[in-house]
């Protein structure tokens, strides 16, 4: 049994531990020889350690209900239009077009073919709304109440940043708009998947492989479009590729795993704020707790296995497998479960609880 002054002794090595840890991060996001490191740190999620380890698994998931037209090669809008209607032919669930028509060309044929097919295709067709001015930027043939639509924006940051989410709906000027995604979730449903709400979901990443035909083999392949999903869109066009946790991807991809995590509700459950603290704190308290247990039974051997059994080493073996209990167990919580839990912090603590034994003893003999 652990007693009082222990559990006391412990709560406050971890509370310094942390103390030490927000000293170092204090140091890393405001002096600016460290901004690296910060970007860094900031655009990283444990989550992603995770996807990394189901990277490297053969048993990569094929999904059966999305599939990917790429169109990079095609230009001509009456290309693009011959190759919407025989996508549509072959009587696809749902088709959603990632590709935005902006103003009239040159080309007033394939404009008015292109007009003419988004009538009668009943496909889904994607806009963007601009995030600084909230203006919004449609195919030349919209506003039209017959065509459906849904925005895609995939906000910019300065360094990139990973893409993680894809949002539900969205308010602009007063009023609430769905996402593409949604749109097509809830057209290959037959229902609403999801309440229109201005929300993010968490994207599933587990790797998954989409059947991806070329836009000129679209006849070829009629199993892999009737009764599908089908996202018309460009897979090798640098502008519209996005870092993942994966790593890069076509903006088409991450939609389609947008959309394969509305359908399956499978998105990813961050634990955050208080809750993730408080594991957080556990988590290093009990790796204390174990470090300590193992030195008193360190101590007490004889003066050799003392010797091995003290050395810093075999301490951090012992941490380190502690540690590695806990990731494994949010591992299978992930995996199981969808639930992620940020031991990021958590693991940063466990590297300085030596520093906060010895903050902690200094403290409490300065005070004696």
């Amino acid at each position: 049994m652990l007693k009082n002054n222990s559990i006391i002794r412990y709560a406050g090595i971890t509370v310094l531990a942390y103390v030490i840890i927000a000293i170092y991060g204090l140091l890393a996001f405001n002096l600016k020889v460290f901004s690296p490191v910060a970007k860094a740190i900031g655009d990283y999620s444990f989550e992603d350690f995770y996807y990394q380890i189901l990277s490297t698994s053969d048993d990569v998931d094929t999904n059966r209900v999305v599939t990917i037209v790429d169109m990079t090669e095609l230009f001509s809008r009456r290309e693009l239009a011959n190759t919407i209607s025989e996508i549509s032919a072959l009587k696809p669930k749902v088709l959603g077009v990632d590709i935005v028509f902006e103003g009239l060309k040159e080309d007033t044929i394939g404009d008015q073919m292109i007009q003419e097919i988004a009538r009668q295709s009943n496909a889904i067709f994607a806009y963007k709304i601009i995030d600084r001015t909230g203006e919004e930027i449609h195919s030349f043939f919209m506003p039209n109440d017959s065509i459906a639509e849904g925005y895609v924006n995939m906000p910019r940051q300065l360094y990139g940043g990973l893409k993680r989410n894809l949002s539900v709906g969205r308010a602009n000027n007063g009023k609430l708009y769905p996402s593409f995604i949604k749109k097509v979730a809830d057209r290959y449903a037959g229902e609403e998947v999801m309440p229109l709400t201005d929300k993010d979901i968490r994207i599933n990443f587990a790797p998954t492989h989409f059947d991806i035909v070329k836009y000129s083999d679209v006849m070829l392949h009629p199993e892999l479009i009737e009764d599908r999903v089908v996202l018309l869109g460009a897979m090798k066009e640098e502008t519209d590729m996005h870092y993942t946790p994966l790593g890069k991807i076509a903006g088409t991809e991450l939609l389609a795993y947008g959309v394969a995590t509305m359908l399956k509700h499978d998105d990813v459950k961050a634990i955050t704020g208080w809750p993730m603290w408080l594991i957080s704190f556990l988590v290093v308290m009990l790796v204390t707790i174990v470090r300590s247990l193992y030195m008193e039974f360190a101590v007490k051997r004889k003066l050799i296995f003392r010797t091995v059994l003290s050395l810093g080493l075999a301490v951090g073996l012992v941490v380190f497998s502690v540690v590695a209990v806990f990731v494994w167990i949010g591992f299978i919580l992930f995996c199981e479960y969808n639930i992620s839990i940020n031991l990021g912090f958590a693991i940063a603590a466990t590297a300085v609880i030596p520093s906060a034994i010895n903050l902690y003893d200094t403290i409490v003999n300065y005070k004696k």
